[in-house]
């Protein structure tokens, strides 16, 4: 793997970081604990893939990406409108990502679309250079799927 690659990692706590950093060496990883602090990261510090947690459930409330007031509207309950955001905040932060120019960048979501793969689809249509990963996978298997993406950039 380049040594040279840069990959942010966006998480509301540290495991990713941690795991990353210990059992796939080689590239520098930076580190963001919310879709705000990701963009401004993007803004400053040249990044080659983004490895993206799906769910942000240590993250307040005021720091989650998405229209509350919206889901609010629909739910007609904080608490449902707010574990909606956090469940599927990491889905949020790839929306954000595209709107601010950022779409062509590759990202792991952090997430086993193996049983949703029409969901998985829609998705990859809006976002050609996304892929998935679940949890329950070994550093081989991770650092493969990041090198795929890094050559295909």
């Amino acid at each position: 793997m380049t040594t040279a690659a840069t990959i942010l990692i966006v998480e509301d706590g540290d495991e990713y970081l941690e795991n990353l950093s210990r059992f796939v060496p080689g590239p520098r990883y930076l580190q963001a604990k919310g879709g705000r602090a990701a963009l401004s990261l993007l803004e400053s510090e040249p990044i080659d893939l983004i490895y993206l947690d799906m769910r942000f459930d240590r993250l307040a409330p005021g720091e989650l990406l998405g229209d509350l007031d919206a889901l609010l509207a629909r739910s007609g309950n904080r608490k449902k409108a707010l574990g909606t955001l956090a469940n599927h905040q990491g889905l949020y932060i790839l929306e954000a990502l595209r709107d601010a120019g950022y779409g062509g960048l590759p990202v792991i979501l952090a997430y086993d679309f193996g049983a949703e793969p029409e969901r998985f689809a829609r998705l990859a249509e809006r976002h050609a250079r996304l892929t998935w990963m679940p949890d329950a996978v070994g550093p081989g298997e991770i650092r493969a799927r990041i090198e795929r993406l890094l050559q295909r950039g």
